[in-house]
């Protein structure tokens, strides 16, 4: 059936010389591979490969089957241009970390989920928006917990503890990995906010650092298959500099 959607690439894979495998993210089908013939030698006029840049905001028209084949794309445009993103070193590298992210946490969102898809294309035009962004990849992915099911319990947020094998706080320290103050608290904080008031949180960067160490860690718990992103390295290095 041929259709149109919107859509969010989250990984490209080369194909031969001259092609791409890109599996994206579509707000009718979620999470859909498709071949891009030849458009690394630069000849397709209807799909640019810059529309297939990390996190881009564009619309796909492609015949969908209902099975998770390879489809191929006959049209692509953009739908939101950023302004900012493109220019900036460290929006850059937040772009190329939660992809990635992205990438193992959606690859069982084989089902439309318009509230995910909303929440994915919100954040990033606010990171467009916005330049202080330092906390924008902590609140991001807390954020995602809740749209895939193991958002944090913090009911009781004065206890002493954050659980992070049973996602919840406690009055008792834990027997297994945990956070306690003052991480307990910058999560607790990061947990009540939205982005706007997120940003004005005050972290070191060794504390922003550890803080997302240790929700990592929280993915890794609950999501089967979840290992730490390689970009982290990179993502770190760069917001050393801020």
């Amino acid at each position: 059936m041929l259709d149109s959607t919107a859509a969010f690439p989250i990984h490209n894979l080369k194909y031969g010389d001259t092609s791409l495998i890109s599996h994206c993210f579509t707000k009718k089908y979620g999470l859909r591979s498709f071949m891009l013939k030849g458009i690394l030698n630069g000849k397709r006029k209807t799909v640019k490969k810059s529309l297939f840049q990390p996190l881009s905001h564009i619309e796909i028209v492609a015949q969908f089957k209902n099975t998770q084949n390879l489809s191929f794309v006959r049209e692509a445009k953009l739908l939101t241009p950023y302004q900012s993103i493109p220019f900036d070193i460290r929006k850059n590298a937040l772009l190329m970390f939660l992809s990635e992210i992205l990438y193992q946490v959606l690859k069982e969102e084989a089902e439309s989920n318009p509230q995910l898809f909303e929440f994915i294309r919100h954040s990033f035009i606010w990171l467009d928006q916005h330049e202080n962004i330092g906390n924008f990849h902590l609140k991001f992915l807390l954020e995602l917990s809740r749209h895939i099911g193991f958002f944090p319990n913090i009911e009781n947020p004065d206890h002493a503890y954050f659980d992070l094998e049973s996602g919840s706080t406690t009055p008792l320290l834990p027997h297994g990995l945990h956070l306690k103050t003052p991480l307990k608290s910058q999560w607790v904080s990061l947990l009540g906010t939205d982005f706007d008031s997120a940003s004005t949180i005050r972290l070191s960067k060794l504390e922003r650092a550890e803080l997302l160490e240790q929700v990592i860690t929280y993915f890794r718990l609950h999501l089967q298959h979840f290992s730490t992103p390689k970009s982290i390295a990179v993502l770190n290095d760069v917001f050393k500099h801020f």
